[in-house]
């Protein structure tokens, strides 16, 4: 039978038939429970698609009736879960992958690979359709997937979590309600996990500094757990040197030395179950240079170096608000990444295409469109050019902000309100 396609060009063409359906929802879902859905991602540069590989019951809290939509449409993929009845969008999550990246490496033109990827959602308790939509370079989106789901007798494996040390570094256990944060443990040895804990508090402390999670503290609770290694470090494969570890991060991910990655997400998510987690950040026993985020996904960051906190907060501004990187002069992996005829999702990153839907708002009278990157707009929200690995054509909101380089004071307007939204999303 031919699935019809679910095209949309803008959220707000949308919005309105879900939010109708917001209050129908409560009852569907059990919140006390999540169901997991494991995902591989194939294909190649010119393709791809996506299989179920298993559906998995944890019992940790996720979320509430208030966060199944969120009023943000960021992400290159979406899982959405539809009543089969009605058609009525019940949940909506945007996610972004390492599959996506990969497929536009040089690699990507002449072999095929397959990447794991994992979605949760609360458990529903009627029978769903499952959905996972891309968009396209055009930024219209449509289904790569679209699969019935029955939860009264679908094959859903019961996990149980292995039993680590784990700790409550900041804020109240109050996951329905909060925004959960988790750091697990990499590459640290069971007698390590002091040293873990106390990596994550001292991360922690320079991120509830900064603006605006210092003025988000009582909405954000940290926690940490100790997974532990057989070995201390991580794969470091310039330098010859390969770890055996829980989570097998390594640097050097796309060739890229700075990139710190895992392309072993079940495993990470395994871990996760243990803890209530909103976004789960990896951190790695190094004190070497680098990190990696990806919306919805999972972060990463070494745990040691002088820039870790830094970069672990540039890291969450990806995987936790969806903010998209403001340089173009580092060397990358990606190309051709951004369509210049497209309007980005990404909420801090604009081609002109849609600026209204974007920081227009934001803008004084004076302020010139583009914005001359010269110090009488130095400290002035604009439209400066050179973004998403791009020098010309992507335009950010500041001359310089925390998305662009590891000196700039902190967040820009725009990405400050972008983490600001999706704090006050997960705690509503």
């Amino acid at each position: 039978m031919l699935k019809p396609k679910i095209l949309f060009l803008l959220f707000g063409l949308f919005t309105f038939h879900m939010q109708s359906s917001r209050a129908q929802t409560a009852p569907l879902f059990d919140f006390n429970r999540t169901l997991r859905i494991d995902l591989i991602f194939s294909g190649d540069s010119q393709s791809q698609t996506v299989t179920i590989s298993r559906l998995v019951e944890e019992a940790v809290v996720t979320g509430s009736p208030n966060q199944l939509i969120p009023p943000f449409d960021f992400g290159e993929y979406r899982m959405v879960l539809l009543d089969p009845q009605t058609k009525d969008t019940l949940l909506l999550k945007g996610f972004c992958t390492l599959f996506e990246e990969w497929q536009t490496t040089q690699e990507a033109s002449r072999v095929k690979r397959a990447m794991k990827q994992t979605i949760e959602t609360p458990m529903p308790l009627i029978p769903v359709t499952v959905v996972v939509e891309s968009r396209d370079p055009s930024g219209w989106s449509s289904p790569l997937l679209w699969e019935e789901m029955n939860p009264q007798t679908a094959t859903i494996e019961k996990f149980v979590s292995p039993t680590y040390p784990n700790r409550l570094i900041h804020g109240v256990n109050d996951p329905a309600q909060q925004t959960d944060l988790l750091f697990i443990a990499e590459g640290y040895r069971p007698e390590e996990s002091d040293l873990f804990f106390d990596d994550v508090k001292n991360l922690s402390d320079y991120l509830l500094s900064m603006e605006p999670y210092c003025h988000l503290k009582e909405k954000i609770t940290i926690r940490a757990l100790a997974t532990p290694s057989l070995q201390s470090g991580t794969d470091d494969p310039n330098q010859a040197i390969w770890k055996n570890t829980a989570l097998n991060s390594s640097f050097n991910t796309f060739n890229t030395d700075r990139y710190l990655e895992s392309f072993d997400t079940w495993a990470i998510y395994n871990e996760a179950a243990a803890l209530p987690h909103d976004h789960i950040i990896v951190l790695v026993n190094s004190d070497k240079y680098g990190g990696g985020g990806i919306y919805n996904h999972f972060s990463l960051t070494s745990a040691r170096h002088k820039t870790s906190p830094q970069v672990l907060v540039h890291e969450l501004g990806h995987g936790l608000a969806g903010l998209g990187d403001e340089y173009y002069t580092s060397d990358v992996a990606y190309s051709d990444y951004f369509d210049l005829n497209t309007e980005p999702w990404q909420p801090n990153l604009t081609t002109l295409v849609n600026f209204e839907s974007k920081w227009k708002h934001l803008l004084s009278d004076s302020i010139p469109v583009p914005t001359p990157a010269t110090d009488a707009f130095k400290n002035s929200t604009g439209v400066f050019e050179g973004g998403g690995y791009l020098a010309k054509g992507i335009y950010r909101p500041a001359i310089n902000c925390r998305m662009k380089t590891n000196e700039a004071p902190g967040f820009c307007e725009v990405c400050q309100a972008s983490i600001r939204q999706v704090v006050l999303f997960f705690t509503h």
